[in-house]
């Protein structure tokens, strides 16, 4: 059962959320420095595969791996692209 705070948010979001910490957690293994910017390699990652799903639905996108309404492929994609960006802007 999800806490109340999340229960009103459609399902596709909260993988999407999963999907981009992953993703971030990932990233920042390979590529991170310090300990105290992983939360924002988190936030980014949220924010970026929500995009990335949301981006992916508007142009129609290829759906070769989905969960319910998320492409994980898309969602991923967008998270690692955002955050690799951030981390070469000094992130």
């Amino acid at each position: 059962m999800l806490p109340p705070s999340l229960a009103s948010l459609p399902p596709w979001l909260v993988l999407a959320g999963l999907i981009g910490v992953i993703c971030a957690a990932a990233c920042f293994t390979l590529f991170g420095k310090h300990w105290s910017r992983l939360a924002w390699y988190a936030v980014l990652g949220i924010f970026a595969a929500a995009l990335g799903q949301v981006v992916g639905a508007a142009i129609h996108a290829p759906e070769p791996i989905k969960i319910g309404d998320l492409n994980v492929l898309i969602a991923s994609f967008g998270a690692c692209s955002v955050i690799l960006g951030a981390r070469l802007g000094g992130l």
